[in-house]
């Protein structure tokens, strides 16, 4: 597997979460209604991942597929999360622990994604021993 896709794909994932979001994003995200800027935020984080996967030469087919995964999952995390926050106000206090809970286990689940997203694309660039590699180490 490609350790380089893999560190690529986590400074995209840290420029479009960090560096890339608007307040408008981030006032969104708080609440999980407004959903239009969180998709837009998600929409960053599929661009920026494409880019990526289209430089590491994945097949156009599963760049789009993997690209996909990344819209969805991004904005369904982020506004489940901005949801719950409004629901559980204590869950919006970084001075207590369950927000760094909660914000622990969002970015858990962003980063098994991107893991998943680079062992299919390290599967399908070109190189189809990858999958059969990793399988049988």
């Amino acid at each position: 597997m490609n350790i380089s896709l893999l560190i690529s794909l986590l400074i995209c994932h840290y420029l479009a979460d960090f560096v890339l979001t608007s307040p408008a994003m981030i006032r969104a995200k708080a609440d999980g209604r407004t959903l239009l800027p969180i998709f837009w935020h998600a929409a960053i984080h599929a661009l920026l991942m494409g880019l990526c996967l289209l430089f590491f030469k994945v097949e156009l087919s599963w760049l789009v597929v993997l690209v996909s995964i990344e819209l969805l999952s991004h904005f369904l995390i982020d506004t489940a999360k901005g949801r719950l926050t409004a629901r559980f106000p204590q869950l919006a206090n970084s001075q207590q622990k369950p927000y760094w809970m909660l914000y622990g286990f969002d970015q858990l689940l962003h980063l098994l994604i991107i893991v998943t997203i680079w062992f299919l694309a390290g599967a399908n660039s070109g190189n189809e021993l990858a999958l059969l590699h990793f399988i049988t180490d």
